[in-house]
């Protein structure tokens, strides 16, 4: 299995946090975001439980059934959009929109809630309960944590997700120095983010 390093020089930073990263794409990125990126491209299923303070300032955890969609704006990109469906085993279901990007410098994936405003961060460098996730051609699990939004309102949230691929993938052909033959992977979890729940089943808290 290669996992791929991410590189980045200083004079990055002079414009990096001016760029509108949810919205407008960007294509001129390193091969190894790109191939993140297109790794993410496509439809994940599994279950997710959900972890945040309560109206009675008491910390809860929720789970369900979901799926993720990664929608690249193109082949090369590494941001788009996407959608959350989740599904409380009733036949109730909820479906949550979001835009996405890869941090070009650290690996890292950012997700924002168009409806909500949220925000949560995906730490490549991440292997404990609360920060990480794991990334390859099949499997995808880990933790969302939950950061401020665009008005710097703080999210205490955290998602587990232990997901499979359901399909899409088209990046192995385009990873000219990895082995052909490897699965390519990404992050540094190593699955202590999601564990089974006793949680209630219930559609995630929006």
């Amino acid at each position: 299995m290669a996992a791929l390093p991410f590189t980045f020089t200083s004079c990055d930073d002079d414009w990096y946090d001016g760029y509108d990263w949810y919205d407008k794409p960007y294509y001129d990125a390193t091969e190894n975001a790109i191939a993140l990126a297109q790794t993410l491209n496509g439809t994940w299923t599994g279950t997710i439980v959900n972890e945040y303070t309560n109206d009675n300032g008491i910390r809860q955890q929720t789970q369900c059934s979901a799926d993720f969609t990664f929608v690249q704006y193109r082949y090369d990109a590494i941001n788009g959009t996407g959608y959350e469906t989740d599904y409380d085993g009733t036949g109730r279901k909820q479906t949550l929109p979001f835009k996405w990007y890869v941090d070009y410098r650290t690996g890292n994936v950012y997700v924002e809630y168009t409806e909500s405003g949220y925000r949560f961060l995906l730490d490549a460098n991440g292997n404990s309960k609360y920060s990480g996730f794991s990334l390859d051609n099949s499997r995808f699990n880990g933790v969302m944590e939950g950061i401020p939004n665009a008005d710097g309102v703080p999210n205490d949230e955290f998602v587990f997700f232990d997901l499979y691929r359901v399909r899409g993938y088209s990046a192995p052909h385009k990873l000219k120095s990895a082995d052909s033959t490897a699965t390519v992977s990404f992050g540094k979890g190593e699955g202590k983010q999601f564990e089974i729940s006793d949680a209630p089943v219930m559609l995630r808290r929006i």
